[in-house]
């Protein structure tokens, strides 16, 4: 089971999102600087991030292009691979097939396959664990104080559900027409007679054949299409600035299970009839404020999908986004080449994850001494979860303004396992065209 990071957890073919969706870094500028761009952003980008921004454009027109994927890792991908690298089932068949006293696993490696992954299962029933992948992109068009585009935000998860009171090693087998139940313990490669009442209240394998442990996918991507304004007001105090987006929301929501062992090649045709596709309708609405007595400094605030939009899945279930809100404020120094921004999430934002909430605090610097080139610097946190630590993020922007392009990344400064090497509990990047006139 090799290929879990490789192939996105096979999610990518899902795109999905979250129950109450976070407030995802989309774009170029923000993704440097700790994913700050409530009161920071401009042209296109405003459109995501806050709308009254539309109204202190820099420039008359700006496009847009950008696309990204991100991958959080809570303590899933080393034992899952585990698992598959066992072949769990299959250990659990073969050893029911050797039952019974005097069948034997050792030879064959199933006793140690087997110990292994009871003592993984066992880890996981009692602690916070999954996998969230983030695949994003935008297409947004900014006129004046204006703006329309698509933006695309998704959040995949795959999240192990497991019975605690089903991993006992109770196998069955057929012996001459009737059904022989026996409990097996890896440690002495021994079994020991039992019967069906225990089987179906204890066994892992009843538990693995009728759906009460199992590798549960699900998600929702959504596609924005919003047409966004925003106004500004001169008053004796500053400049007061407001703006909305009314947005066409296009949803597609997943939900399927797996075996808890499947390989990362298998997971393609698991959602096969197991996606659903409805539309509906955001309201997003923003302010900022700028002072009279420092026109460098700007704060802003955001509510997004106000109205609490709703999507069906193929289950019959429903998925709201919640409404979530976040502020920010921004400062241009050193005669408008040096940009400091932060934001903080007002709101907890819940996610497919059972116990993971999101509620980020993150800003940066973004350095352009010339119009060709930018630099940028940042950071981000999680305070309402701290699994995947402080996540470092940077930015680089090269090109005339007519075309730009730009790359974005973000890391954790935290680390998990993946086939024995450490790898970063949080990482994402982005590629990003810019046109600017």
């Amino acid at each position: 089971m090799r290929q879990w990071f490789r192939s996105g957890f096979g999610l990518c073919v899902a795109a999905a999102a979250a129950q109450a969706m976070s407030f995802q870094p989309l774009g170029f500028q923000s993704m440097g600087m700790g994913g700050a761009g409530v009161a920071s952003a401009s042209g296109s980008m405003a459109a995501y991030y806050n709308p009254a921004l539309l109204a202190a454009h820099d420039y008359t027109t700006e496009v847009t292009l950008s696309a990204g994927v991100g991958v959080a890792e809570y303590n899933l991908a080393e034992n899952i691979d585990t698992l598959s690298d066992n072949d769990l089932t299959g250990t659990i068949e073969r050893i029911a097939n050797n039952a019974p006293v005097d069948g034997s696993n050792t030879a064959n490696g199933d006793a140690a396959r087997m110990a292994e992954s009871l003592e993984i299962l066992q880890k996981m029933s009692g602690e916070t664990s999954g996998l969230i992948l983030t695949p994003g992109g935008a297409f947004g068009v900014q006129m004046k104080n204006f703006a329309v585009g698509v933006y695309v935000t998704s959040e995949g998860t795959a999240e192990p559900v497991i019975d605690p009171d089903h991993l006992q090693l109770i196998v069955k087998k057929n012996v001459s027409g009737t059904d022989y139940y026996a409990e097996y313990d890896p440690a002495t490669d021994s079994y020991k007679a039992s019967d069906e009442t225990a089987y179906v209240n204890g066994s892992l394998d009843y538990a693995l054949q009728n759906d009460l442990t199992y590798l549960s996918l699900k998600g929702l991507s959504v596609g924005e299409v919003p047409f966004s304004y925003g106004h500004a007001f001169d008053t004796s105090i500053g400049t007061i600035g407001v703006g909305g987006s009314l947005k066409y929301m296009y949803g597609m929501t997943y939900d399927t299970h797996v075996s808890i062992d499947t390989s990362s090649g298998d997971l393609g045709d698991s959602f096969k009839d197991r996606d659903k596709s409805t539309s509906s309708f955001g309201v997003d609405l923003g302010a900022f404020y700028t002072p009279s007595a420092l026109p460098e400094l700007r704060v802003g605030v955001v509510g997004k999908n106000l109205n609490t939009p709703e999507f069906d899945t193929v289950t019959g279930d429903t998925y709201k986004i919640d409404p979530m809100a976040r502020a920010g404020i921004y400062y241009a120094g050193l005669d408008h080449w040096l940009d400091i921004a932060l934001d903080v999430d007002l709101t907890s934002n819940k996610t497919f994850l059972d116990d993971i909430d999101s509620q980020y605090i993150g800003g940066g610097v973004n350095v352009h001494p010339v119009d060709w080139f930018s630099f940028r610097l940042g950071a981000m946190q999680n305070m309402a979860d701290s699994t995947l630590g402080t996540i470092v993020t940077a930015g680089l922007g090269l090109g005339v303004k007519q075309f730009q392009l730009d790359i974005s990344a973000m890391m954790s400064t935290k680390t998990g396992y993946y086939d024995g090497d450490e790898i970063p509990r949080y990482a994402r990047v982005n590629l990003a065209l810019v046109s600017r006139w």
